[in-house]
């Protein structure tokens, strides 16, 4: 199975979905939040502007209140001016108040001012003749004849000791000369207690201003104000512009706070009214409102995140459920895929039967086995198939049916087994099992193995054994048979000792056997696991080698043909040792009628590979045939079967062991009549000419010509 690359982070599906409700989470709590900012912008202009209503309601109730009480005074001077022309200094003001016709609570006195400044008439009783010529409203008269009504400053009166706002006219008889000032003193505590019936609050202004920018009455929260300068206010910048109304907010001069201002130019008086709400104050029921619009916001948000949430939550818990469906999936198909792998690429075969006892499933490997498609066989009844196979097997070794089977395996506790041999070219040997099932949809497995490896190799250890036996039997014979001699008859000290010799020969030759049968299982058992590699000089190793090889006076040792630079392989000194004496052995063995025999050690070089060396041994013997060059390294195979030649047999099979340990291999060329030619392959190893050599063995002292001995 290949293996799937990992979902990138922003491709994953289940991110998206996450990404996209809180992406709407936002969005709508992001309107929500822009709504309630807008409600409370909404609220905010509400509350100002009814703020600026409640002022400009406020200024002009003020202002026709101080209109009715400047329009009352300002008559009354009039009155005042008329009788004093007619009547002088015997005018008698205090009857006007006796009389009612002006009110004492508002106008804390009426008087008149002669020419020289003297207080001469006053409708308070018992005020003697006060001078008054320093006062204000009484020399803005003197210096010019205006016309118009003066409003003076809030000042203490010397006659009646209170606070009042003088407002005079001057008085002028016929002739247009000066003859005083007609005033009447206001009560500046009637404009304030008017202004604090308004109950504009702790921080709330109502104030009558003079266009001079002093107040002439201010009530501010619970405090009276008189003369209280206040010429920075806008208002009477835009006065002097000629606005007669209007609102502005600002900070107070006075006090510092924060207020909205309307304020209404009182006309034909040099005077103007301001009413001021505390920003804080007009606002307060705004942020009433505003607090409950942010809980309500943060309520909303709340849920909002929480829906969020356990939106996020549930498609989480949706995706984790399809993971583990999508895992349990692809759990069982990953089964179902091993399965198949394991049906497929099995080497045993089987077939399973359904309930009805019907072939359901063939796999591969049976088909491969029986040469038959399993397509072909799916259905058939057990009956059927059983018929199928034994038509399919050799006589000797025929299925025996699924029912024989079964019935044996009842009789038994292990299942029964059965040997059967398929009828195509080339043998093939296998062995069936049938093991019933508690599945409901298979009722029955019939297991196929192919033993055919194993049913030779039964073969050849019966063939070996055999042969091992009569190869012992032979020599065995001859001891047996000359001790016999020894015991039962009278022999001559010489034809004791031939006996004794005969014996001993055949005690040495079966020794030989048992030596080379012990030592081929060692080296199959241990796989070279004893070897001991070590670097080695081929041409010092054949050179002690031949010096120590026997040869009769009648042949001649054998003809070296070696290369003069010095050739290493990795080997096993011993091992290799025994190999080269045996081929050498046999070249001999095998040219019993005598002839050359060459040994020629050949390096190859491969192109981007390690070259190997060649050691060919060639004699001129009775050599041998095409097939029987292909069975020389089989156990006891002997080209030479007249017995003249003495041998085993073994030899061979444990050189040929011998090479394949060393990655080497053995092969040889032969013509009957001829001679044979053996030649021994191994790798040549760079590394092997800087290890240590091996025992026994010295370094070439310089590279040697080829030459012959």
């Amino acid at each position: 199975m290949t293996a799937t690359k990992p979902v990138p982070l922003w491709n994953r599906p289940s991110l998206r979905t996450k990404l996209f409700v809180w992406l709407v989470a936002a969005l709508f709590m992001a309107l929500g939040w822009l709504h309630f900012f807008q409600l409370l912008e909404q609220s905010r202009a509400q509350v100002r502007l009814g703020g600026e209503t409640e002022l400009a309601n406020l200024t002009r109730v003020s202002q026709e209140h101080a209109t009715r009480t400047l329009r009352s005074a300002d008559q009354l001077i009039r009155f005042v001016q008329e009788d004093y022309l007619k009547q002088g200094e015997r005018l008698d003001l205090r009857s006007w108040a006796d009389k009612g016709m002006f009110d004492r609570e508002v106008f804390n006195q009426v008087s008149v001012i002669n020419d020289k400044g003297l207080l001469v008439v006053s409708s308070l009783p018992d005020v003697g003749r006060i001078d008054l010529s320093d006062r204000e409203h009484f020399s803005v008269h003197v210096a010019a004849d205006s016309g118009q009504l003066f409003v003076s400053k809030p000042m203490l009166e010397r006659a009646s000791g209170k606070w009042s706002i003088q407002l005079s006219r001057r008085i002028t008889r016929a002739h247009g000369e000066f003859a005083g000032v007609a005033v009447v003193s206001v009560d500046t505590g009637y404009f304030t207690r008017f202004y604090s019936e308004l109950k504009l609050g702790s921080n709330g202004l109502v104030a009558l201003y003079g266009l001079d920018g002093v107040a002439r009455a201010r009530q501010m929260g619970s405090k009276e104000e008189f003369s209280t300068p206040d010429a920075q206010a806008s208002m009477f910048a835009r006065i002097h512009r000629g606005e007669l109304s209007g609102s502005y907010t600002q900070a107070s001069a006075v006090d510092g706070v924060l207020r909205m201002y309307s304020f209404r130019k009182i006309p034909g008086y040099p005077l103007a009214l301001s009413a001021g709400l505390s920003v804080q104050d007009v606002l307060a029921k705004y942020r009433r409102g505003r607090d409950l619009l942010l809980i309500q916001g943060c309520i909303l948000n709340l849920l909002i995140l929480a829906l969020a949430a356990g939106l996020t939550h549930y498609l989480r818990q949706l995706r984790l459920a399809s993971e583990t469906r999508q895992r349990a999936q692809q759990s069982d198909l990953e089964q179902r895929e091993q399965l198949s792998a394991i049906f497929s690429l099995s080497p045993d075969g089987f077939v399973s039967f359904d309930k009805n006892h019907c072939v359901l499933y063939v796999n591969p490997a049976f088909a491969r086995m029986t040469h038959q498609g399993g397509e072909l066989l799916q259905g058939l009844g057990e009956s059927e198939f059983s018929a199928w196979l034994a038509q399919r097997c050799k006589p000797q070794a025929r299925f025996i049916g699924m029912a024989a089977l079964r019935d044996k395996a009842k009789s038994r506790q292990d299942p029964e087994q059965q040997r059967i041999e398929m009828e195509h070219p080339g043998r093939q040997v296998l062995e069936v099992l049938l093991l019933p099932s508690s599945e409901r949809s298979v009722s029955q497995i019939l297991f196929a193995r192919d033993v055919t490896h194993e049913a030779e190799v039964d073969q050849m250890k019966s063939e070996f054994l055999s042969t091992a036996a009569h190869e012992l039997r032979t020599p065995m014979a001859g001891v047996m048979g000359f001790a016999e001699v020894l015991l039962n008859l009278e022999l001559s000290p010489t034809e004791q000792r031939e006996s004794l010799n005969i014996i001993f020969e055949q005690a040495k030759f079966m020794s030989g056997i048992l030596d080379e049968l012990l030592d081929l299982a060692r080296i199959e058992e241990r796989r070279g696991k004893d070897f001991r590699y070590a670097g080695l000089c081929l041409q010092e190793l054949i050179l002690q080698l031949v010096k120590a090889f026997p040869v009769t006076a009648r042949r001649r040792p054998p003809t070296l043909v070696m290369p003069g630079a010095a050739v290493y392989v990795m080997a096993d000194c011993g091992k290799l040792r025994q190999v080269i004496l045996n081929v050498l052995s046999n070249a001999y063995k095998y040219s019993p009628a005598g002839g050359e025999v060459v040994l020629e050690i050949e390096q190859q070089e491969e192109a981007g590979r390690e070259g190997r060396v060649c050691i060919h041994v060639s004699d001129h013997g009775i050599g041998m045939t095409a097939e029987q060059g292909l069975r020389v390294g089989e156990r006891f195979y002997r080209a030479d079967r007249s017995g003249k030649i003495p041998g085993t047999g073994l030899g061979m099979s444990i050189a040929k062991e011998i090479m394949a340990l060393h990655q080497g291999q053995i092969s040889l060329t032969s013509t009957l009549g001829q001679g044979t030619r053996v030649t021994l392959c191994l790798p040549l190893h760079a590394a092997a000419a800087r290890a240590p050599a091996a025992a026994g063995l010295g370094r070439l002292a310089a590279p040697r010509e080829p030459h012959a001995s």
